[in-house]
């Protein structure tokens, strides 16, 4: 198996894609799977398109990230490219790293469909436990959240959403995974520190929790 970054070029008007592919065949037919160099392959012809590659990865887990690595910010907003997302095995972590206000904005944006579609659970998913079992879940987590200010608050997972409400933090930003055991970097909560002390761990609310 090849793991390969490629690039396609539209021959008529120099407009081009980057795009990451796992093959046996280097001399394959594929071109991308992306929105935008589908409509253009389909408006113009596959013929009026060159395919090359330009870099190669020893793994599948290496060619995510070259594909982060080339597929960045100059790419995804250089207006000749038909690139429309960040790449690497996750579109968030790159919208994040590299344009911070539009990350926030789709956050934002997420949580509003989510309550517009959202549909109450059933009797039927509570009579099941739905949510005790999921709540129950949360508690097993623990948390260690220090702030920018020094403060640290040592919480479960259902502390930490009713802590975020009380100081007016996201909890979308602070619980994010990729934040997780990293200083933020920027925005609002640039300086906090989240880290996971246990997935398996009793902890009444109020109760003081000791780190061995």
């Amino acid at each position: 198996m090849r793991y390969l970054i490629y690039k396609v070029t539209n021959l008529l008007n120099g407009r081009y894609y980057i795009g990451r592919h796992s093959t046996k065949n280097v001399d394959d037919s594929y071109m991308g799977s992306g929105i935008g160099i589908k409509n253009a392959i389909q408006k113009y012809g596959a013929e009026n398109f060159k395919k090359e590659i330009i870099a190669e990865a020893l793994s599948a887990d290496d060619l995510w990230e070259l594909e982060k690595e080339i597929i960045n910010e100059d790419i995804v907003k250089d207006p000749k490219s038909y690139n429309m997302a960040y790449g690497g095995k996750h579109y968030l972590h790159g919208l994040k790293q590299y344009d911070y206000d539009k990350f926030i904005e789709h956050q934002s944006k997420a949580g509003q469909a989510y309550a517009k579609n959202y549909t109450p659970k059933s009797k039927e998913w509570h009579a099941k436990g739905g949510s005790v079992s999921s709540r129950k879940r949360a508690e097993q987590y623990i948390y260690k959240i220090t702030t920018n200010t020094d403060e640290v608050y040592v919480v479960n997972g259902i502390e930490f959403k009713q802590l975020c409400r009380d100081k007016g933090w996201n909890y979308n930003t602070l619980h994010w995974t990729k934040s997780m055991g990293r200083y933020i970097s920027r925005g609002k909560h640039k300086g906090f520190l989240v880290e996971q002390l246990s997935k398996y761990a009793t902890k009444e609310p109020g109760q003081e929790v000791v780190i061995l």
